[in-house]
């Protein structure tokens, strides 16, 4: 069974680099780098974040969690135009690279172009549901691209409503979507210790890049 379903294979052979954006930042896309990369770093895989939002805020996230004197297992590095061209054409030093994209402009460009997938967190509204279908339109030309529903609140109408418009428009998701919790919410500056269906997504994402390599 697939578990990223219609994604344009991308025609050129990368190494294991994620790219996590959104068009308008409302912290789930930082967040989702954190917490994927936690989940791999737990499993013995060497992964790095790579900060290319202008916001900084996987940086942030890194310092604070540094001073709390629990440190995030693995390294959040800043990211400019340079830093994703070397990732993109020279050899991985990790086996994960996880990008926490900027919202737009050029550095997006690349970002796209040196990714492997395209992770793009979103909600239910629908503003950001438009705006995740815009760059994922935008992502689906350049490599591997998907929505990931967060913030799912799975017992209310919006949530079906929301599962059935990605039925009906034959969009490419997750299988697994990230349910609301407090616990999340309020974990920036934090080395998350339950990573919930962030688990489920780091099975995905490793199940993928397998069939890539078969």
């Amino acid at each position: 069974m697939p578990t990223i379903r219609r994604m344009v294979p991308n025609p050129r052979r990368k190494h294991h680099a994620s790219s996590v954006g959104e068009r308008k930042g409302r912290g789930a896309k930082t967040t989702s780098c954190i917490y994927l990369a936690a989940v791999l770093a737990r499993r013995g895989i060497e992964v790095a974040v790579y900060d290319a939002d202008p916001q900084s805020s996987a940086s942030l996230w890194a310092a604070a969690a540094e001073q709390a004197g629990d440190p995030l297992p693995f390294d959040v590095l800043p990211a400019n135009m340079a830093t994703l061209a070397h990732l993109g054409g020279a050899p991985a030093t990790k086996e994960w690279s996880i990008i926490d994209a900027p919202p737009q402009g050029p550095l997006l460009d690349k970002t796209l172009a040196v990714a492997d997938f395209v992770i793009l967190p979103t909600s239910d509204s629908p503003m950001d549901l438009q705006q995740a279908w815009d760059t994922l339109d935008r992502a689906r030309h350049a490599t591997r691209a998907a929505l990931l529903p967060v913030r799912v609140e799975a017992n209310i109408n919006a949530w079906a409503q929301t599962l059935a418009t990605l039925e009906q428009t034959d969009t490419a998701r997750f299988d697994t979507f990230i349910a609301k919790r407090q616990p999340i919410k309020t974990s920036l500056g934090m080395n998350p210790k339950q990573l919930y269906e962030y688990r489920e997504l780091a099975d995905e994402l490793t199940r993928i890049a397998k069939e890539e390599l078969a």
